[in-house]
């Protein structure tokens, strides 16, 4: 494993996320915990980012901060140098909508609605036209292989369909941050290797993924890694100077 040059690395590239000095406290009673302890990483545009670290390190929060679900208790996260603690509800919710695409590892479909309907929604809230909004709608779906399975609600699909569903879902407006949170936690073999060849396929055309995971096979097409431990970054590898193994992730908790 090589050093990370991050000077080196950083040459050229458009900064698309930046965390400046992240922290995050939660206090329950009498009990404090220390979530971040202060995270500083750049992440480029056009990256696919590999996050990992055990359970409890920090990495759920994190993505919490970057997809502004959350607010840092200190320092500050850009979006495209917009930083978020500045923006009221109204532009957060916007910048969400508009820039952030978010896949989780439960699916999160809505169950009433079907495929379609699911991937619709953001474009609803995002004032589409309705004819335009079920168009693109079908495209997404297309181009994840369910331009079938448009009419089924998540009850009549399997888990792999479920999460190439919530994939389009997280395309709809076209964002340019993709997040993902253990996409392929809950797929047998053959939806995993799907799954990797839609995200690999989407960063191809530039958009850029961060993604949570304990895949080998992601973090095999990953641009860099970076591991969290504690609240704090522990390392960032460049992908390609690594050699990735499964037993490689033997000290990593998969919870």
């Amino acid at each position: 494993m090589t050093a990370f040059d991050a000077v080196a690395y950083a040459q050229g590239k458009h900064i698309l996320v930046r965390a400046q000095g992240v922290k995050k406290t939660y206090q329950r009673g009498a009990e404090t915990t220390h979530a971040l302890k202060g995270i500083d990483l750049e992440i480029y545009r056009g990256e696919y980012i590999c996050v990992m670290g055990p359970s409890g390190s920090g990495k759920s929060t994190f993505f919490n901060m970057v997809g502004g679900l959350d607010s840092p208790s200190a320092g500050r996260v850009f979006i495209d140098e917009v930083d978020m603690a500045q923006l009221n509800a109204q532009e957060l919710a916007f910048l969400r909508c508009r820039k952030i695409g978010y896949v989780f590892q439960s699916y999160n479909l809505n169950s009433v609605m079907t495929a379609l309907e699911n991937v619709t929604l953001p474009m609803t809230f995002a004032g589409m036209h309705a004819d335009e909004a079920r168009a693109r709608g079908m495209k997404l779906l297309e181009m994840v292989g369910l331009g079938d399975r448009w009419n089924h609600r998540p009850k009549q699909m399997s888990g792999g369909q479920q999460q190439r569903t919530a994939i389009a879902r997280a395309l709809a407006n076209q964002p340019t941050l993709l997040l993902c949170d253990e996409p392929t936690a809950n797929l047998d073999f053959a939806s995993g290797k799907e799954v990797h060849r839609i995200l690999r396929e989407l960063n191809d055309k530039g958009v850029t993924i961060i993604c949570a995971t304990h895949d080998h096979e992601m973090l095999a097409v990953s641009s860099r890694m970076v591991w969290i431990a504690g609240g704090l970054i522990e390392r960032v590898v460049v992908t390609k100077d690594v050699t990735i193994e499964k037993a490689s992730l033997g000290d990593e908790d998969h919870g």
